[in-house]
């Protein structure tokens, strides 16, 4: 399970009340498109952390993950991440005492869906929050994929996050993430795949693919915001890396990607292995464009 995964809080009340929530929506096979999708996503996140505050990460969680809904798991390489289930992981976690003891509580900060609301993504600020202390003692960014249910409610297919070094900075009211402008690099219509097969072949690719106000995670560090400060922070991390592709998911509308995968990468301190998730949209010329990426080095 992600870094966003310890005790929490429970009304069955609060949940039966979420679990309605995106019932409005069209359904995938629908012919009217629902131009309320963004904020009917943000919402469910919103009412997944209402109910993993009362009900715990097992029970909150479980509530709001799809049957199919993975989770990262890191080899020793970048070579042999993979995905595994998520719902057994958190079938297997004991049921927590209550009242609980401490609260996970987040908030969506910044994100896209697709154009045919199929797929979608969001991240924003958590903290971990002792009751009985009443003080934090954890804090970082989640990360979560959204798809749509057949009865057009949205559920989490993968949720990741990065632990901070401090509580994250400049959080607000939520703000759609910005579509990406043209750039270089890739051809208007070209499967996702093939934008990571570039990625993987090293070198310029990675950062040519990059859109203007790209967001990245990093395990450890203050989230970084536009291709300038990527780049910063890029030459800081890594003199080298190679990157593999294990799955990628596209939105019916083919507009909105995610991308997940392993990494090796060579450093100033040695050699590091870890997992990344990529989204990808595609810019004004039809060209796939990596609007955010998380990553962490494998423990």
């Amino acid at each position: 399970m992600s870094n966003r995964c310890p005790t929490t809080r429970a009304k069955s009340r609060v949940v039966a009340i979420a679990l309605a929530m995106g019932a409005g929506a069209a359904a995938p096979g629908g012919s009217q498109a629902d131009s309320h999708a963004l904020q009917r996503m943000v919402a469910t996140e919103r009412a997944f952390a209402a109910a993993t505050a009362e009900l715990g990460v097992r029970d909150g969680f479980l509530a709001f993950f799809e049957p199919a809904a993975v989770q990262i798991e890191a080899g020793m390489s970048g070579r042999e991440t993979r995905l595994v289930r998520a719902v057994d992981a958190l079938r297997a976690r004991p049921l927590p005492p209550l009242p609980l003891g401490a609260a996970l509580i987040w908030n969506p900060h910044t994100g896209q869906i697709a154009s045919d609301g199929s797929l979608g993504w969001l991240t924003g600020p958590f903290v971990v929050m002792d009751h009985a202390a009443a003080a934090v003692v954890g804090q970082g960014a989640y990360f979560s994929v959204w798809k749509r249910q057949a009865d057009g409610a949205y559920r989490v297919w993968l949720d990741e996050g990065v632990s901070l070094p401090e509580a994250w900075q400049g959080a607000s009211e939520f703000i759609a993430a910005a579509s990406p402008s043209g750039g270089e690099g890739g051809a208007a219509g070209e499967p996702v795949e093939s934008a990571e097969r570039a990625i993987a072949a090293g070198g310029a690719p990675w950062r040519a693919r990059w859109s203007r106000s790209v967001r990245l995670h990093r395990e450890g560090a203050a989230p970084v915001a536009g291709a300038a400060a990527a780049a910063t922070w890029a030459d800081g991390a890594w003199t080298a890396v190679a990157f593999s592709l294990v799955r990628a998911v596209v939105a019916g509308s083919d507009d909105l990607g995610i991308a997940v995968g392993g990494y090796d990468a060579t450093t100033p301190g040695g050699v590091e292995h870890g997992t990344w998730v990529r989204v990808w949209r595609r810019d004004v010329e039809g060209r796939w464009r990596i609007v955010f990426e998380t990553n962490k080095a494998a423990r």
